[in-house]
């Protein structure tokens, strides 16, 4: 709808020129200039955080050497002592011994899948020791035998410390020209503990003939000397509880 207005008589109009606004130009941009006006949308970048890397703990020092002992039989005893190696792994040294004065083929063996392998021995004696090494699997090793699963002390040939006597390191290194050394055992029938005669002999007669003995450490000392054209001095000897020859206790 329009409402027409009648201006009063008073009222005059004039013209007014209008300034048109410049007109809009659309400028076109190149290929060029395109790319370098154009903004590149930043790219989305995930972080991606590495998981922390859990060391699997070591068990070379909870190994339980009371879970592989020896079923030990009468007059001997299973002892260790730990330690702890270079690599901070428990080490156990494993003895297997004798708590009478008895001597014997001792032996210390492990069992592991494979088997049952000596681990160490000696003969004529009262004890062995073996060292063990915890792993990092929590068993104990020992050499090339691992994984033990037990361990077994056996005393084989047990005799009296002085029924084995070795009479081969008490002779001479060498014998005096045309003379001779000899060693013989003239144990008792039935006694345990040996007794021997020593006898030195020369080919022909002697004004004298000493039989020295090396003692402790009180040196050379005589034990039998024969005189008056004499080819022989001998003396008995024994073999004493710590396993070696005496001479009259000495």
């Amino acid at each position: 709808m329009c409402i027409r207005m009648i201006p009063p008589d008073d009222v005059s109009f004039g013209t007014t020129s209008t300034t048109q606004a410049s007109p809009i130009t659309t400028e076109q941009c190149t290929t060029s200039s395109c790319q370098t006006s154009m903004t590149t949308p930043e790219e989305e970048t995930t972080e991606t955080s590495a998981a922390p890397v859990t060391m699997a703990p070591t068990l070379c020092t909870t190994c339980d050497i009371a879970a592989i002992a020896p079923v030990m039989e009468a007059n001997t005893v299973f002892e260790n002592t730990n330690t702890v190696g270079a690599s901070g792994c428990t080490q156990t040294n494993a003895i297997c011994r004798r708590t009478d004065a008895q001597v014997c083929t001792v032996i210390l063996s492990a069992t592991n899948a494979a088997g049952t392998s000596s681990i160490s021995g000696a003969m004529n004696a009262n004890q062995v020791s073996g060292l063990l090494t915890c792993q990092a699997d929590g068993t104990y090793s020992s050499g090339s035998v691992t994984g033990i699963t037990k361990l077994v002390c056996t005393f084989d040939e047990c005799v009296s410390p002085c029924a084995t006597c070795d009479t081969e390191s008490v002779k001479p290194l060498t014998n005096p020209p045309d003379s001779t050394f000899d060693i013989t055992d003239s144990t008792p029938a039935g006694q345990a503990c040996k007794t021997y005669v020593v006898t030195c002999r020369y080919m022909i007669p002697c004004p004298a003939i000493n039989l020295y003995a090396e003692i402790g450490t009180g040196g050379e000392q005589i034990i039998k000397t024969e005189e008056n054209g004499a080819i022989s001095a001998s003396a008995e000897v024994d073999c004493g509880n710590d396993a070696k020859l005496t001479f009259m206790g000495m």
